[in-house]
């Protein structure tokens, strides 16, 4: 009898890897989401504060440049009134640059010789003078200073040196004037009488004098607040 199946060997299959999953492509470095999130935050940063440091130099240069603006105002506003006193005290008297001013200084002079006599042209001298002071004290009082002042940015402080200033000008002057109407009543007095009116005048003559000091220091006070610097002198140096 035959056996079946006898010589015949069975092919074994060959073992076969196993079968490979899809592999995932990685995803680029600048196209990771917190990467993105990341940057997306550093470039909002750098255009926010740069926006800031841009706004903030702009604002210092317009800053700037309005206080250099200011400042020429200013200069120009303490310069305008400075002319405007030179030239008025110019007019009854002497005005030197860190000294007190000379105001009317021919009624001191006679009012000295009034004492002993009456001069020829005294009394028209002292008129005079009277005459020339209300001009200047009418002169400076039109001047606006107080409108020259507004909008130029002074402190409070500052503006009322100014008005001090013009304020112990005009009352100087005006002393000045009182003592030269004295010497005129005195010119027509004798004896204890013209005395009396001279003692009078010499006392208002005093007054004006503290007066002039007291504006010497508020004028440079208040020239310096608008950029003027005015160093005092020694007379004589």
């Amino acid at each position: 009898m035959a056996i079946k199946g006898k010589g015949r060997t069975k092919v074994k299959q060959p073992v076969r890897a196993p079968k490979r999953g899809p592999v995932p492509v990685p995803v680029p470095f600048f196209r990771r989401r917190g990467v993105q999130i990341v940057a997306a935050f550093l470039v909002g940063s750098l255009v926010f504060w740069g926006g800031v440091w841009l706004t903030n130099g702009l604002r210092a240069e317009n800053t700037s440049e309005r206080d250099r603006e200011q400042e020429l105002l200013q200069r120009r506003t303490g310069a305008a009134w400075e002319k405007l006193v030179s030239t008025e005290v110019g007019t009854i008297g002497q005005i030197q640059e860190g000294q007190p001013p000379v105001i009317l200084p021919q009624v001191r002079s006679v009012l000295t010789v009034l004492a002993q006599k009456t001069p020829k042209g005294a009394v028209s001298a002292l008129q005079t003078a009277a005459k020339d002071a209300d001009a200047a004290i009418d002169a400076i009082g039109k001047y606006q200073l107080s409108s020259s002042l507004s909008d130029k940015g002074f402190r409070q402080g500052e503006v009322l040196r100014f008005l001090s200033a013009r304020d112990e000008l005009v009352t100087s002057i005006q002393q000045y004037r009182e003592a030269a109407l004295l010497g005129v009543l005195a010119a027509e007095l004798e004896g204890k009488d013209r005395d009396a009116a001279i003692a009078r005048a010499q006392g208002v003559l005093t007054f004006a004098d503290a007066a002039v000091l007291r504006f010497q220091t508020h004028q440079a006070e208040a020239l310096a607040a608008a950029g003027i610097i005015r160093q005092p002198t020694i007379p004589g140096a």
